[in-house]
């Protein structure tokens, strides 16, 4: 390839993209939840975003740290980070245009590709981890493409390094890479070990401080993103919905990939690795059901997939040898919406059924670097007053929806409680509501749990929740190396006490108990006739685990139940009780006797089978 036409081609590159950068900078609301924690990681008050809390907030630690240090140093946040994203992905186009490409076809093929990409374009500069992934992702292909020592020590080292940095930076972007990275591996055998070692450093030092400050490898939004009472049925439809959602409104993206796949599995196969990690990371978008942004997830598997097309030299010194460039300009004009045509205009929100948006046509007016007022210098937005007016009031503690602005703004004089889950860690493992919107799960706050936070004293209404929040307060707030959260993290990691949740996750009411003593309602003082009403069912928490024999229950005679025994979350006895033949709104009082090897209960579940209308529970005794 002639040098001189190269680095014009380049320059043309640069130039072209890094004008479609600055007209599309934005930065979007979650992004700002990882701009509080910087805010608070560079004022000293450590890495955290509630600053009472340990808890990991952001999936992408390598650009928290690289934001956090350009923020030190410039003293200003918005136009630094998108001055970072614009120079991360200016330098990802140069290595892909300069070392990568084979060919000045394939050069223009890989601009062509990028410049007409909704998803690579939004979110270069959206605030997001993206920009520094495609740069990982370029570096990787270029050192697997360009490094002659297949099977060497020194090639293999680098694959590691830049893997390692990859997953560091977003843990689920490792599926790209790690299948080459294992096959290289596999080839060298033994020598192996210390290069993979030494390039997973990076990886390895942060998942150890994780578990340390946090107190678990994965970050919250994890546990957020995974909610209890939803099933991998139930995302998989989404997943495909979010498939469907990319071809039509960015066509470039689906076909590059699928070439890759196509080209390295059936092709070029001995870069199989490589499509293999293309497709488990496309498998894997749509086994989560995708995301609500639209485009997002597939931005780093179409980089990479068109690093790896341009290294190809398709039909050379023939006029068809443009023929690729030709196909993504032709796929870019179907856009709806092409990057290249956006201006200062761009607005619009929308909601689609799906729940997938357009986040930067939603955000733009709020936080792009050049909108319909002009070059802006920060985001503007009413939730800034929002917040303020509740801070005036002097409230503490808040429940919001859209954390990031609010978050950011809040500082240190609000504790927020998360709706989604993504930055609180008790919400984030409790059920969503039903209709959920992928990606962002809302729950219920749990009655008690705004009080215990402002109050520092356990009132949480449910006895499992209360529990469970015993347990993860001691994590995220308890002195680091103390023998209680250090067993209190070995728990929770390995979901010991889970089954805590799981009363509250079916919607149970959920009371406290003392067998030694039985149960009455709280208001039988003033109503001896007072009763505790339940619709899904009910579980007794008892106050430790007990050895029964025989338990005797008063519960109404309209319904017949199934009684559940159990310890640890475990079931050990099921046993009937049935009402009378005909039902009646009288109370009845039934006895089971209980075999010895059902050994100790620490709960008792009181399940509906048959009847209409709410269930009573009057009161209950144990014989021990």
């Amino acid at each position: 390839m002639n040098a001189r036409s190269r680095h014009l081609v380049g320059a043309m590159a640069l130039i072209a993209i890094g004008v479609v950068l600055i007209r599309t900078a934005w930065l979007c609301d979650d992004a700002f939840i990882t701009f509080r924690t910087v805010e608070n990681f560079v004022g000293g008050i450590g890495m955290r975003w509630n600053p009472a809390d340990r808890v990991q907030v952001f999936t992408h630690a390598l650009w928290f740290f690289a934001v956090s240090a350009v923020r030190a140093v410039t003293g200003e946040l918005y136009l630094t980070v998108l001055a970072l994203s614009v120079l991360l992905t200016l330098t990802t186009v140069a290595l892909l245009v300069w070392r990568v490409a084979a060919s000045i076809p394939m050069a223009v093929f890989a601009a062509l590709a990028l410049v007409g990409s909704r998803a690579f374009v939004d979110y270069s500069t959206s605030g997001l981890e993206n920009p520094l992934t495609n740069l990982l992702l370029v570096a990787f292909v270029l050192v697997w493409s360009t490094t002659s020592e297949s099977g060497s020590t020194r090639r293999l080292g680098w694959l590691s390094l830049l893997s390692s940095l990859l997953m560091t930076n977003r843990l689920d972007a490792g599926l790209l890479v790690l299948p080459a990275l294992v096959v290289e591996a596999w080839r060298l055998g033994r020598r192996s070990l210390a290069p993979l070692a030494a390039g997973m450093l990076p990886f390895l030092v942060w998942e150890t401080f994780s578990v340390v400050y946090y107190g678990f490898l994965l970050p919250n939004t994890v546990y957020a993103k995974l909610p209890p009472n939803i099933a991998a049925a139930d995302l998989w439809p989404h997943g495909l919905m979010y498939l469907a959602d990319v071809w039509q409104q960015d066509p470039v993206v689906l076909p590059v990939v699928g070439a890759a796949v196509v080209a390295t599995l059936l092709v070029v196969r001995r870069d199989w690795t490589v499509g293999l990690g293309l497709l488990l990371s496309l498998l894997l978008t749509v086994r989560v059901g995708g995301d609500f942004m639209s485009g997002r997830f597939f931005a780093a598997p179409f980089v990479m997939a068109v690093a790896v097309l341009s290294r190809y030299v398709v039909f050379e010194g023939r006029a068809l040898a443009w023929a690729p460039a030709a196909a993504v300009l032709g796929c870019a004009a179907l856009c709806p919406l092409p990057p290249v045509m956006s201006n200062s205009a761009y607005d619009g929100r929308y909601e689609p059924p799906s729940g997938i948006t357009d986040e930067r046509r939603y955000y733009f007016q709020n936080s792009g670097l050049i909108r319909k007022t002009g070059f802006s210098t920060g985001i503007v937005t009413r939730r800034e007053a929002n917040v303020k007016r509740v801070v005036a009031r002097g409230q503490k503690v808040a429940v919001t929806i859209s954390v990031g602005f609010d978050g950011y703004f809040a500082k240190q004089q609000l504790h927020i409680i998360d709706s989604a889950g993504l930055a609180d860690p008790l919400m984030a493992r409790l059920p969503t509501t039903v209709p959920w919107r992928v990606g962002h799960y809302l729950r219920t706050t749990p009655p008690g749990y705004a009080a215990t936070l402002e109050s520092g004293t356990n009132v949480i209404d449910d006895p499992g929740v209360a529990a469970f929040y015993e347990k993860l307060a001691l994590v995220t707030r308890g002195p680091l190396w103390s023998a209680d959260r250090w067993a209190a993290v070995v728990d929770l990691n390995l979901g010991r006490s889970s089954y805590l949740l799981d009363s509250y996750a079916r919607g149970y009411v959920g009371v406290r108990a003392s067998a030694a003593l039985g149960y009455r309602p709280p208001d039988a003082d003033r109503d001896p006739d007072a009763t505790t009403s339940f619709d899904a069912g009910l579980t007794l928490f008892l106050d430790r685990p007990h050895r029964m024999r025989a338990v005797e229950f008063q519960l109404d005679a309209a319904h017949d139940y199934a009684v559940v025994y159990l310890l640890r979350g475990r079931q050990t006895h099921v046993a009937d009780v049935l009402g009378p033949p005909a039902a009646s709104d009288t109370i009845t009082e039934h006895r089971q006797t209980l075999p010895d090897s059902i050994g100790d209960v620490d709960q008792i579940r009181i399940v509906p089978k048959r009847g209409g209308g709410p269930c009573r529970l009057a009161q209950w005794r144990v014989i021990e």
